[in-house]
């Protein structure tokens, strides 16, 4: 079958979104939420007849499309063909990629290795670096690149993978600082353990022990693709409009998890569904929080005060937590007690989500930064103590690291790649997506919601 072809295709209308590895697993969640969200999908599949057959089942204007990732030409004709017949790229979700595994790295063969890297760095770079040139000649675009939870944590026998993944998350850096003047967003997302139909097949066979990769899981469970696809639709939305060069990490915990028991120790009452009704949300106070409360109020929560009283409420299932204070001495013992009261309740009732709000500070130094840097950081490591201890009650907490606001902050202004300041809704839209159900397998992160701040690793981006 000749790459490229198109194998089922439909008239194209609005936004266009490729997902490359779509046939299966993450890429054909991924292309059904696109699909859902009234975008144009492009399936991008090595397996291009099941492609065709993704695209049916789609229905609409989408497209199946027979491509090999690991061939550089074969992929710059892939998105030339998008540009010919669209006339525009507004996502690329870098999906495709192979495991490798049960090899040695004393075994493993050079071929073997070159393969791998090819497909899971090579063809993610290609792919990304062609969708920029259409993007720029359009005025933006966004580029998510799927990593996975292999790329924070070494795997054995998986040398080939973790490597590739790693270098992923430093691809995305690169290109989100190089990209950013011209208008394109790049982040990353890294899965942790996906009951895909590939899991589905191991734990079949016997090759994967679900109840040991859950024990490891501070949440107490696998993911599931669609949670995966709900972070990579955020990602692309203008929802997450001022964040670039993130790795947002959806693992229920995993990777934040340091302990030597099971990660997966209930604390308090075991997860239970929330109760029917409208969910009620408590909003700590500041700019951030008053936008939070208007985007709660219009998809229908209940936004009550955080502080005093939580306790008396008869459920709460979310808590942004902020301090009116963040650059003062004192911020993680502020932050501390909003959570702990929040905790308390969420433990009784085994559900929740808890935002802690601190500063991106503490994921980049700058001079004279004072106490707000080591504090933030702090809160960030808090956070993930937070989400191990009640992982296992249903209860998530995330810290959102928010860029800097106000015209005091204006000085930094050549450190940020996407050249000017956080808004306070830009903040509220992120954490209103950690509160939700959209982000059911994402806890314990801390989420950079800075303009690439955290991901420069110069003192001035050039002009």
């Amino acid at each position: 079958m000749k790459e490229g072809t198109i194998l089922a295709s439909h008239s194209s209308t609005g936004e266009v979104v490729l997902v490359t590895g779509a046939a299966a697993g993450i890429g054909w969640a991924t292309a059904r939420a696109f699909a859902a969200a009234g975008r144009t999908v492009l399936l991008a599949d090595i397996d291009g007849a099941r492609a065709a057959d993704r695209a049916v089942q789609l229905g609409g204007p989408h497209e199946g499309i027979a491509v090999d990732m690991a061939d550089a030409a074969a992929v710059a004709a892939l998105i030339a063909g998008i540009g010919a017949r669209h006339g525009r790229l507004d996502v690329l979700v870098n999906n495709a990629g192979r495991i490798d595994g049960g090899t040695p790295v004393v075994d493993q063969s050079l071929d073997g290795f070159r393969s791998l890297i090819a497909l899971n760095l090579g063809g993610v770079e290609a792919a990304a670096l062609n969708a920029f040139e259409l993007m720029r000649r359009q005025g933006g675009g966004v580029i998510v690149n799927v990593a996975s939870g292999a790329a924070l944590r070494a795997i054995p026998l998986r040398n080939g993978y973790s490597a590739s993944k790693a270098g992923v998350v430093a691809l995305t850096r690169n290109h989100a600082l190089a990209f950013a003047r011209d208008g394109v967003r790049v982040n990353a997302i890294a899965p942790g353990y996906t009951r895909t139909e590939l899991v589905d097949r191991l734990i079949a066979e016997e090759r994967v022990d679900a109840a040991k990769a859950a024990r490891r899981i501070p949440l107490g469970r696998m993911g599931e693709p669609e949670e995966i696809a709900a972070a990579i639709l955020h990602l692309a939305s203008p929802d997450a409009g001022y964040m670039t060069g993130a790795l947002l990490v959806a693992d229920g915990a995993s990777h934040a998890y340091g302990g030597s028991e099971d990660a997966n120790l209930v604390r308090g009452a075991r997860p239970a569904a929330p109760p029917p009704g409208a969910p009620v949300i408590a909003v700590g106070p500041g700019p951030v929080g008053g936008a939070l409360a208007a985007r709660l109020a219009a998809r229908g929560a209940v936004a009550v005060p955080a502080g005093e009283g939580l306790d008396r409420l008869p459920r709460l299932d979310g808590l942004l937590n902020t301090d009116p204070r963040p650059d003062e001495a004192g911020h993680l013992e502020r932050i501390f007690l909003g959570a702990q009261a929040a905790g308390r309740v969420m433990l009784r009732q085994g559900y929740g989500a808890v935002v802690n709000l601190t500063s991106a500070l503490g994921q980049v130094g700058l001079p004279e930064q004072g106490v707000s840097g080591p504090e933030a950081a702090a809160v960030g490591m808090l956070t993930r103590t937070m989400a191990c201890e009640w992982g296992a009650s249903g209860i998530r907490v995330n810290c959102l690291a928010a860029g800097l606001m106000g015209p005091d902050s204006a000085r930094w202004l050549p450190r940020i790649p996407l050249r000017r300041l956080a808004e306070p809704a830009e903040i509220a839209a992120v954490a209103d997506f950690l509160l939700s159900p959209a982000a059911g397998f994402v806890s314990g992160s801390v989420v950079p919601v800075d303009g690439g701040l955290g991901a420069n690793g110069g003192m001035d981006i050039s002009a």
